[in-house]
């Protein structure tokens, strides 16, 4: 992968933070449910309740990837939060001409399979 291609990725791994928060209650029930606060409790079992209402196959898909989330390194997950959050301070117009941008380059990728 290119330089280029390895940045995009990052930033798009980055984008899993997002999804993280949409990741069943019962993962952090066994790490650290008593470390929560109330609100982060709340919100953690809303996530859990919509994570539920997905399709199955939509399920699986966000469990897989906080599974590959949680095989980083905190060196590569601290790069990929860092790389989100310069992502999200972008311009509008400069986050839709990355996003066409990565369309364009994981359409590549995919017709490559």
């Amino acid at each position: 992968m290119s330089a280029r291609g390895a940045t995009m990725a990052l930033l798009v791994m980055g984008a899993l933070c997002a999804v993280v928060s949409a990741v069943p209650a019962r993962v952090l029930v066994a790490e650290r449910w008593h470390d929560l606060s109330p609100k982060q409790r709340y919100r953690t079992l809303q996530n859990y309740w919509r994570h539920q209402q997905l399709p199955a196959d939509r399920q699986r898909d966000i469990e897989q990837r906080y599974k590959r989330w949680r095989g980083m390194s905190p060196d590569e997950r601290a790069r990929i939060q860092q790389n989100y959050e310069r992502f999200r301070q972008l311009p509008p117009e400069e986050r839709e001409r990355f996003q066409r941008k990565y369309d364009k380059w994981r359409q590549h990728g995919e017709s490559r399979h």
